[in-house]
């Protein structure tokens, strides 16, 4: 019997340990959110500066950014039940608030919106990922760049993937051969920015931009380029 209760208690102190590595997981999580948040209230109006250059976008149901910088805890678990891989922990090249922020990169995925369920809310256990409608919220706003976009281009030839992979019809061609942007439909789900030529090697023209490419909208906005 001895025996048996010795061999046993390692099991038990593991177990201990299991819990108390997971409190303190959970302990650094709160302090980091704490910290953004005393960020948030030492600098006030200032706190732009220190969120880049205001190009950042967020997951959806992230777009209230007082509710995002004041209740996340930076814990990862949108990046991780994100099934496209599209959201990505912002770094300080992005600004100091936006470090280790849920961030949206378009060059390695898009938001297929998880066919209504949105796993990285549904997987924020402080709310800070609000109730998203992809027919009417909006993650950012996809804008044309002639520049770089190839039918613009020398060319004025592409066989616009773009315009197929938006699965909310907000992309078309118009009669001159123009790409048009329909801003009732465009939630900024970036599928036609990762399907567009213009990051291909062949015709990088090194300006960072592809031929469309999803920017911070706030409603209201409209694209003045157009």
């Amino acid at each position: 019997m001895n025996e048996n209760a010795s061999s046993e208690a390692p099991r038990s102190t593991t177990s201990s340990d299991g819990r108390d590595a997971r409190r303190a997981i959970s302990r650094r999580q709160a302090i980091e959110g704490a910290v953004a948040i005393g960020v948030l209230a030492a600098f006030g109006g200032t706190v732009k500066a220190f969120a880049g250059e205001g190009d950042a976008l967020y997951p959806p149901g992230g777009q209230d950014t007082g509710t995002l910088w004041g209740s996340c805890i930076r814990c990862g678990r949108c990046v991780g039940a994100c099934p496209t891989k599209v959201i990505v922990p912002g770094t300080l090249d992005d600004g100091a608030v936006n470090a280790r922020l849920p961030l949206m990169d378009f060059r390695l995925g898009f938001c297929d919106m998880c066919e209504g369920s949105f796993r990285c809310a549904a997987n924020c256990p402080t709310g800070a990922l609000r109730p998203f409608d992809p027919y009417v919220d909006k993650i950012g706003m996809a804008r044309v760049e002639e520049a770089e976009c190839e039918l613009y281009g020398v060319s004025a030839h592409c066989n616009a993937p773009c315009v197929d992979a938006c699965a909310w019809d907000a992309l078309t061609i118009d009669g001159e051969g123009r790409l048009v942007v329909d801003e009732e439909k465009c939630n900024g789900c970036g599928a036609c920015e990762l399907a567009c030529v213009a990051g291909s090697y062949g015709s990088y023209g090194g300006s960072g931009l592809r031929g469309i490419n999803i920017v911070p909208w706030k409603e209201g906005e409209s694209d003045e380029r157009k």
